[in-house]
């Protein structure tokens, strides 16, 4: 699998290339698929570094609300074409947060809060119109373009995750790699230090103390978080063309531009 890769200010950056593919000769393109958290604060070196990998178009799973707090960074040498979710307004509620963070300002007081948003939140994704439309816009583009891709949302491992897992699967990985790339995230990032890090962030924002440990199921990465997407999904191939309206010629797209 590629390289986890450290930048100044940008977490939980990795090429997600480079798992082997038994049914043909070449594995998934190691250099052209990249995943990581929000870039709102990249350096100049950051920049640079985004701009060496050859990283075109990037795929930005944040609500508009994350975006307009947390504006991603451009500029310089880097300066690619971004997608981004659409306002759907329904999803979005009258306080201007996108719904995890609704969660965390009135409902959230425990690690099962926690814990069963999270089971709710992946298993409801792949239904989701806002991440079926960019999902669908992207791999579409990814199939035309073979552009080299980085792909995030805030932490870059739930709705990246789950965008993550169907474009490897869509290329062939198995499950047992997907899961792999997937649990990667606990390589990649300190949780204790985040956590806590997290909850004064929290309690400056909304007003109220968060216990660190109640947070752990947000910041952390667990195999049933993503197997709930996954059994939502069910057979890549299908839900590609039924759900997101993908042609069995943009499948061969992404299959001849990542592999």
């Amino acid at each position: 699998m590629g390289k986890i890769i450290k930048f100044d200010n940008v977490l939980n950056v990795r090429d997600f290339g480079g798992q082997n593919l038994p049914e043909c000769s070449n594995g998934v393109a190691n250099g052209k698929l990249y995943r990581g958290a929000q870039i709102s604060k990249m350096s100049e070196a950051d920049k640079k570094k985004f701009h060496t990998f050859g990283i075109s178009l990037v795929i930005d799973f944040r609500y508009e609300t994350e975006r307009n707090r947390q504006a991603s960074a451009f500029g310089g040498v880097f300066r690619p074409d971004v997608l981004e979710l659409l306002p759907i307004h329904e999803l979005e509620n009258g306080e201007g947060l996108a719904p995890h963070e609704a969660f965390m300002l009135h409902e959230l007081s425990t690690v099962e809060d926690a814990r069963r948003y999270m089971l709710h939140s992946y298993a409801d994704r792949p239904t989701n119109p806002a991440f079926i439309s960019l999902t669908s816009r992207a791999l579409k583009r990814m199939a035309t373009k073979g552009e080299t891709v980085y792909v995030h949302c805030a932490a870059g491992k739930d709705r990246t995750g789950t965008f993550s897992a169907l474009l490897l699967m869509l290329l062939g990985v198995s499950a047992d790699d997907v899961l792999e790339d997937y649990m990667r995230t606990r390589e990649a990032v300190e949780f204790n230090m985040i956590k806590k890090m997290a909850a004064k962030r929290m309690e400056e924002r909304y007003g109220r103390p968060y216990d660190p440990d109640a947070l752990e199921p947000f910041f952390g990465v667990y195999p049933e978080f993503l197997a709930n997407s996954l059994d939502v999904i069910g057979d890549a191939n299908t839900y590609a063309k039924t759900v997101l309206g993908l042609s069995e010629r943009d499948i061969e797209g992404l299959q001849a531009n990542y592999r």
